[in-house]
């Protein structure tokens, strides 16, 4: 089977898993498919099958909790958007989301000052398809995670690819 039919075939298994789940809204079902072909795209499965676009010195294999002042240094953010979607993806490779709190310990981290309003740099890149809601905690603040057009964007340096 070549990699295309391949990887179409378990996108189209995924969606029709997650849309066939009752007492979920359309935009519910949306974030279970976002993340179940998060999955599929990130399996060594996939990778190994064919060699996975890479668009940076990241790689997908690499999903070891590295230093985020390390990954900063590599990637030198410029924005505050940017910034967020920095701590976003460092998040993303411990496979946890993140809320406004994490946000704002990890700029103490980093040595950098926080935003006034880190809500609003979220809502940006959520504006942008890069972040996306995932749920509340257990104190019902909202929890974020990066989006597979967000991970592209980081590990494309902090730009869009045109193709996506």
């Amino acid at each position: 089977m070549e990699f295309k039919d391949y990887l179409k075939e378990r996108i189209s298994e995924a969606k029709k898993i997650a849309y066939d789940v009752d007492n979920l809204s359309e935009k519910e079902k949306e974030i279970v498919f976002s993340k179940m072909v998060d999955k599929i795209l990130d399996s060594k499965e996939i990778r190994k099958k064919e060699n996975f676009p890479q668009h940076s010195n990241l790689n997908y294999e690499d999903k070891t909790e590295r230093d985020l002042q390390e990954i900063y240094h590599e990637l030198k953010p410029k924005t505050g958007p940017d910034n967020v979607l920095l701590i976003a993806y460092h998040y993303y490779t411990k496979n946890q989301s993140f809320a406004v709190k994490h946000l704002l310990e990890n700029y103490k981290l980093l040595l950098i000052p926080a935003p006034l309003n880190p809500s609003d740099l979220i809502n940006k890149n959520r504006t942008k398809g890069f972040v996306m809601l995932d749920g509340k905690d257990e104190k019902k603040n909202n929890l974020f995670s990066i989006t597979r057009k967000g991970l592209s964007y980081v590990k494309n340096g902090f730009k869009e690819i045109k193709d996506e």
